[in-house]
């Protein structure tokens, strides 16, 4: 089983950023979806023995003069994944998934279109931003089940998805 912590726009906010992994543990990895991704640089407590994927957010360098993707490929236990920053750098590309991942809304989402699920954590920039609550998603692998949880600060679930892959 893989369980993986999925977070985005943490805006240099080290104490919501924290704040996730007093609440979640026994993770196997980490994908932050930009806007200071570099948050996670300093915590070795927090990212060592994990396996940390980030793309770049529209305030990196990177992202701006394309030294970093703006989209990453992953496969986990048989389930594709594409990563962005951005729904639209998603949208202009053929890349194959089962789950994208995007932020930059500072809003969570869920939408299932055609077989593919689109999902965004939300933000961890402050308790409450753009009128959103500050959020996160803790996704479980297990064969041909995902589990997602959305959660908020306090680690309790307010939106939950069940997918299974036929």
């Amino acid at each position: 089983m893989k369980k993986i912590i999925i977070l985005s726009d943490t805006h240099k906010n080290q104490k919501t950023l924290r704040n996730v992994f007093k609440i979640e543990n026994e993770y196997t990895h980490i994908f932050h979806l930009g806007d200071d991704y570099e948050d996670l640089d300093n915590n070795s407590d927090i990212t060592d023995n994990i396996e940390l994927i980030r793309v770049p957010g529209i305030y990196h360098p990177a992202y701006k003069n394309g030294k970093l993707p703006k989209i990453l490929e992953i496969e986990i236990d048989n389930w594709r994944f594409a990563l962005a920053h951005k729904l639209e750098d998603l949208s202009k590309t053929s890349i194959p998934a089962d789950i994208y991942l995007y932020g930059h809304t500072h809003h969570s989402n869920y939408d299932h279109i055609e077989d593919k699920h689109f999902i965004n954590p939300g933000h961890l920039k402050a308790k409450t931003d753009r009128g959103q609550k500050a959020s996160y998603v803790v996704m479980t692998i297990d064969k041909g089940d995902v589990e997602i949880q959305f959660k908020h600060l306090d680690g309790k679930v307010f939106k939950h998805k069940h997918i299974i892959k036929l």
